[in-house]
């Protein structure tokens, strides 16, 4: 897993030379709708060109203002030709749809469809020789997308201030409010699970990955646990919901050796999550056995509305909008957390 930002012309100029320190990614917006040269972003060429000159590995991405299946092929032929322009460096092309496409769309009088538009972009970016890649949320992947017939494509996951990506996608959006060097204001973050997209498909061989996941790990002799350099720190517990119970494993990945057994109904506490070959994965210790197991067979423990009101407190929550976001995308009632918060705060 490697960190990232996405930018356009809303963040202004970008000091790439202090933005490397802080980032390992970038992915650009090139332009939104129409191929004419007022809706290529303002900062596209400058922003190119900043990645290019100091070393750091980007991908595009197109904002949807397509009305039909005519005008989605001509906005992936946008795209593509901007993309062409550095074709050394850019892997991937991906499409932004949402809620400002629909509300064009709309007032329009239109009403595309929304899985059959952005299929034929996907594909018309895939015939062009770079990777297609979709972004959206849950919301429209619930009730604007036939997701079925997109899930073979990579997914940038829209999920700000979520404890962790509910699907398992090629790159995680995580916040909104990001800050690092060379930027001036807040900046979009995220999560890359997929380095090939960023680096190219010599890099997905060179590094065996499974299923979408890049997998890079080093060896820890003192238990023989193959950790994750990708993985984050997390701190929650979790219950095991499969019936069977499910492995440990020595590594985040079904490939690795299993190492022992979790039964079902036992409560774990999990202190690292990675995501890999369609599963969500956490490092976990078990009656002295350390390994990795598959969270997609558990279900995560919430914790008390005292304990939660606590934390906002030490600031682990973020304040404002950030906090509210944060606390109902993790499943809690922020009205209540808030409310104890004040309580506790008298």
């Amino acid at each position: 897993m490697i960190k990232g930002i996405d930018v356009s012309y809303a963040n202004g100029s970008v000091d790439w030379s202090y933005a490397k320190k802080d980032i390992d990614f970038a992915i650009i917006r090139s332009s939104f709708g129409s191929d004419i040269p007022s809706q290529i972003d303002n900062y596209f060429y400058q922003n190119a060109s900043g990645c290019i000159k100091n070393n750091i590995p980007f991908g595009t991405y197109h904002f949807a203002y397509f009305t039909n299946v005519r005008k989605a092929i001509e906005e992936a032929d946008f795209a593509i030709r901007l993309a062409r322009e550095f074709k050394d460096y850019v892997k991937f092309i991906a499409l932004d749809i949402e809620e400002d496409s629909e509300r064009y769309a709309n007032s329009r009088g239109a009403k595309p469809d929304w899985t059959e538009c952005a299929v034929v972009f996907l594909e018309r970016v895939k015939a062009a020789g770079f990777v297609p890649v979709i972004y959206t949320n849950q919301s429209w992947m619930l009730n604007k997308l036939n997701w079925s017939k997109l899930s073979d494509y990579k997914l940038w996951y829209a999920a700000p201030g979520a404890s962790s990506p509910k699907y398992s996608c090629a790159v995680w959006q995580y916040s909104w409010n990001g800050r690092i060097n060379g930027i001036a204001g807040n900046v979009d973050m995220n999560y890359c699970y997929d380095e090939s997209i960023i680096r190219g498909k010599s890099y997905e061989k060179a590094n065996n990955t499974e299923n979408n996941t890049a997998i890079r790990s080093t060896k820890n002799n003192k238990n023989g646990i193959d950790q994750l350099t990708s993985s984050q720190k997390v701190d929650f517990t979790v219950k095991v919901t499969s019936k069977n119970g499910i492995n440990i494993r020595s590594g985040a990945a079904i490939s690795y050796k299993k190492i022992g057994a979790v039964p079902f109904g036992t409560q774990l506490k999990v202190t690292r999550q990675t995501a890999g070959g369609g599963y969500y994965w956490g490092l976990i210790n078990y009656n002295g056995t350390c390994g990795w197991i598959a969270l997609n067979y558990t279900s995560k423990i919430s914790k008390s509305i005292d304990t939660i009101a606590e934390e906002v407190i030490r600031g682990l929550w973020g304040s404002g909008e950030e906090r509210k976001t944060r606390l109902t995308n993790a499943g809690y009632d922020y009205s209540k957390i808030q409310a104890r918060v004040n309580e506790l705060m008298k």
